[in-house]
């Protein structure tokens, strides 16, 4: 969407009743202003022109400043279009500036956004974009990164919930946007008190994603499926997403064979820019091989032209996954609500149980980037195999006894007393 200029006279004023002259931008409606630095007298200003009238005794030269800082504004304009069409207001702002604003939603468009849209993460910056429009309805554009405090975060909570009657999981979804924008702050030195956030705990319903068990997971590798191409592949790249111990479906989606290298597939998360080196093991190499063409630069046949790809192709092609997904999952009788992302939880739950609760281990294996993350996806998993605590902590109590002599049987008045 286009960007387009003009100048136009501020409607306050100072105390000598003078306004300043603005550059006035509008895109999609939306109107930015950014000031020039420069003042006049409402009767000085020239609203239908533009420019200082010839009562101003520095009209001339005013005027050229003004002048040159338009077309410095749009020159910029049009060199960040030609880089990224889709280039916004804010950041046209931030190059146009230098400077990091204070304004918490200009903070947010020239930072945590921008670098959403740089990974080309469409999904994720329209989500962004969404909680920052409900939250400027709320506290208005004006609002300061300083405003976000505990005060601040509570009412703003009270009102999601019972003005707008969202629910635990949308409240915290929203506190989470803002939680993460505000981080940012704090690592450009822009929030000097303590994060509000370390006393906020955001409350999420247990909804715990699906798994399979090992003996559903054997029924998926072994189910004879019918002659149809959709549904062996549904089948292959959960099982490739597996194998390659818990790849999300996105990554596996793109990668490519110059990824893979001396035996193994190396790659970076798209979520968290992490470097992943994971072995391809037999079962996997078999899987890459049924689907390698020389036509694609791609292990699977999702996408053929790196142009094309981007969050919302990548997100509709495993929605497509996911429905004959579905029916794979009942040749081979597997009753449960199974995506592809159920293959990541699958090899974090199986892969506890074959570490004995490793956690730390499994980890590294899918690349989470602390190990809470993990923890949540081990949410609610219920082992019958591990060691008793009990057990040890009894056999240092009867090694004691032996050491100590302690433990004989206790007889007459101490026996009755006892």
């Amino acid at each position: 969407m286009n960007i387009s200029f003009t100048l136009e006279l501020s409607s306050s004023k100072d105390s000598r009743q003078q306004a300043s002259i603005l550059i006035r931008m509008t895109q999609n409606r939306k109107l930015k202003r950014l000031a020039t630095g420069l003042k006049v007298s409402v009767a000085q200003w020239d609203p239908v022109r533009k420019k200082i009238r010839k009562l101003h005794p520095q009209h001339q030269v005013l005027n050229k400043v003004l002048d040159a800082k338009l077309s410095d504004l749009i020159g910029r304009y049009g060199r960040l279009y030609q880089a990224d069409p889709s280039v916004t207001m804010e950041e046209l702002v931030r190059d146009s500036t230098g400077t990091v604003t204070s304004n918490f939603f200009d903070f947010a468009y020239t930072t945590k956004l921008a670098e959403i849209k740089s990974r080309n993460q469409m999904g994720t910056y329209r989500r962004y974009e969404a909680v920052l429009s409900k939250l400027k309805i709320y506290a208005g554009q004006s609002l300061t990164l300083k405003s976000i405090t505990y005060g601040f975060l509570q009412e703003y909570s009270l009102y999601l919930k019972t003005t707008l009657k969202n629910t635990d999981d949308t409240v915290s979804a929203n506190m989470s946007v803002i939680r993460a924008i505000l981080n940012e702050a704090i690592r450009h030195d822009l929030y000097p008190d303590k994060n509000p956030f370390n006393q906020i705990q955001l409350k999420y319903t247990d909804n715990t994603k699906e798994k399979l068990t090992a003996a559903e997971m054997n029924q998926l590798f072994s189910v004879q499926l019918p002659a149809i191409h959709s549904l062996q592949v549904a089948r292959d790249f959960f099982l490739a997403c597996f194998l390659a111990e818990g790849t999300r479906a996105g990554d596996m989606m793109t990668i490519q064979k110059s990824n893979l290298v001396n035996g193994c597939l190396d790659f970076r998360q798209q979520k968290t820019g992490k470097r992943m080196i994971i072995p391809i093991m037999p079962d996997l190499q078999l899987i890459f091989r049924k689907y390698e063409t020389k036509d694609s630069a791609y292990l699977f046949p999702f996408f053929t032209d790196p142009k094309t790809v981007n969050e919302r192709s990548i997100n509709t092609h495993i929605t497509v996954v996911n429905k004959y997904l579905k029916e794979v999952c009942k040749y081979a009788g597997i009753f449960k609500k199974v995506s592809t992302h159920c293959a990541r939880h699958t090899f974090v739950d199986l892969a506890l149980a074959a570490t004995g609760e490793n956690i730390y281990l499994v980890q590294q294996s899918v690349g989470h980037s602390t190990v809470k993350t993990t923890e949540m996806y081990a949410r609610n998993r219920v082992s019958y195999n591990k060691e008793s605590l009990a057990a040890k902590v009894l056999h240092e109590v009867k090694t004691e006894k032996q050491v100590t002599g302690i433990g004989k049987s206790v007889t007459g008045s101490k026996a009755a007393a006892f």
